[in-house]
């Protein structure tokens, strides 16, 4: 009913001049517009731009909210082109709102192009930072930022983000592997001795992997486990190089043959097949997990 309504009489119910509960019912529909998921009402006469953080004059209408992100960020979501609410106009900000595009448009290099304002940078890099993170946390692949529906989503939560492409997430994701090492070395020299546990497992493909793990007490005596190693290898040489495997990965730690205090295997075979290996060579006691082992006799 109130679509059908004329500009002044609408004007009328909205301030309250219409039956008694209405002026509640078009206020709460207001902000159920898909405008009000870019801004922050301030008070009862301003609303704040999420983006630019520009402030604007609101009249219980969202059409200067909604010509905003479409002269300002160039959002011209369907969703917001359908809202035909009040077309009241705010002479007021509307003046300031044209000179404030002109000025913009004025100083932007391409000539007639307009592109929507970046998000500050501090903003930019801990979006950046969480995209990396949710790739290597929740195992990702780094083409997830070309998909469609990813890319959506953040352009509805960020509209002004670029994300970046798979190649400089791979980058970026090198440089955090590099640095979460250099800490993993600083942690693992604090160690008197270390027990290395090695676990041969299969993917749902078929691929053999190793899993070589260091398991110590640190100087707060606290129990710690650190993945250091996890890498392919030929099911028919799984276990026959396993000394210089286990050598080589403590060797890029920086850890001596001398600060391992024994090898733990995942099973009887493993252990049976490299103990005396592993002892000739480097030193190193060989010990079966005790859960596989409880396992195997029950």
């Amino acid at each position: 009913a109130a679509a059908n309504l004329g500009p002044s009489s609408r004007r009328k119910r909205e301030k309250g001049g219409g039956p008694e509960g209405s002026s509640t019912a078009l206020y709460v529909d207001r902000r159920k517009s898909k405008v009000w998921n870019y801004y922050t009402k301030l008070g009862d006469a301003y609303v704040e731009c999420n983006v630019c953080k520009k402030q604007l004059s609101f009249h219980n209408s969202t059409t200067t909210m909604r010509e905003h992100l479409v002269r300002k960020h160039s959002i011209r979501d369907t969703l917001l082109s359908q809202l035909k609410d009040d077309q009241t106009s705010e002479s007021d900000y509307s003046a300031q709102e044209n000179v404030a595009v002109k000025r913009s448009r004025q100083m932007t290099p391409e000539s007639g192009l307009y592109h929507a304002a970046s998000c500050s940078e501090p903003r930019t890099d801990v979006i950046l930072e969480l995209v990396l993170e949710m790739i290597f946390r929740d195992l990702h692949p780094l083409s997830v930022v070309k998909d469609k529906g990813f890319g959506l989503l953040v352009g509805y939560l960020e509209p002004s983000f670029t994300l970046p492409s798979p190649v400089q997430l791979s980058s970026m994701l090198w440089h955090r592997y590099n640095v979460v090492k250099q800490h993993l070395e600083r942690y693992l020299q604090t160690a008197q001795a270390i027990v290395v546990c090695v676990e041969f497992w299969a993917s749902q493909l078929s691929q053999t992997y190793l899993t070589v793990t260091a398991n110590f007490i640190d100087g707060e005596w606290r129990r710690a486990r650190c993945v250091m190693e996890t890498q392919r290898v030929h099911e028919d040489k799984a276990e026959g190089d396993l000394g210089e495997k286990l050598y080589a990965v403590l060797s890029e730690f920086g850890l001596s043959s001398k600060s391992v205090f024994c090898v733990m295997h995942d099973s009887p075979q493993s252990a049976a097949a490299n103990r005396q290996q592993l002892k000739n060579a480097y030193g190193w006691s060989s010990l079966c997990c005790a859960a596989r082992t409880l396992h195997l006799c029950i």
